[in-house]
């Protein structure tokens, strides 16, 4: 009995459970507004910039909302990896042509295929190991395809320690603020592969 109210509380206080359930609550819904444009509006620019009609991997994708900001001819095929099941089932219900999307965690991914655009749209920093989880990636970015990371600022400070990281292992290519009229504000970066990488 003990075993079963053990397993009964891991599984109700994990980070999985409280995503469905806040999925399921409509917690998410904020980021389909307007005040969310700017940063989107950011990484489809990045994206057309750096790749026309390639393949795009979308991680931490929730209910596809960026997938919706691109136009159908931005991209080739488009893949959207999340933890959660229910914005998983939610973004299936209204799927484009061209898209998949899987139920995943992003901190123990393995993905085949090779992708011309790798984005981690607010979701790099819900990671246990950002670097192991985006070094990882390395054979799944296309050669001269880009990682296009965007991270909120909290509390009106950047996440240098994310950003040092990834200055670490990649190269930069540009970035990018936007701060929308709530004064919350975005960091949007593209990196490409160090030269012998």
């Amino acid at each position: 009995m003990l075993d079963k109210i053990k397993s009964f509380v891991k599984r109700k206080t994990s980070q999985k459970y409280r995503f469905n359930l806040q999925y399921t609550n409509h917690k998410w819904d904020g980021l389909a507004t307007l005040a969310e444009l700017g940063r989107y509006s950011l990484i489809v620019g990045f994206s057309r910039y750096f790749c026309t009609n390639g393949h795009i991997l979308d991680l931490g994708c929730g209910e596809g909302i960026l997938q919706d900001k691109f136009s159908t001819t931005d991209y080739s095929h488009y893949t959207g990896i999340d933890f959660s099941d229910v914005a998983i089932e939610n973004v299936k219900k209204q799927a484009r042509p061209n898209s998949t999307y899987l139920v995943g965690d992003l901190n123990k991914l393995t993905i085949e295929g090779t992708f011309d655009v790798i984005i981690y749209n607010e979701s790099l920093n819900y990671l246990s190991n950002p670097k192991e989880a985006v070094t990882k990636l390395f054979p799944n970015l296309k050669p001269g395809g880009v990682f296009i990371v965007s991270l909120v600022d909290k509390y009106g400070k950047e996440q240098t320690g994310l950003w040092e990281m990834l200055n670490s292992i990649l190269d930069i290519q540009e970035s990018n603020k936007v701060i929308n009229l709530e004064g919350n504000s975005w960091t949007v970066q593209v990196y490409k592969m160090k030269s012998g990488s």
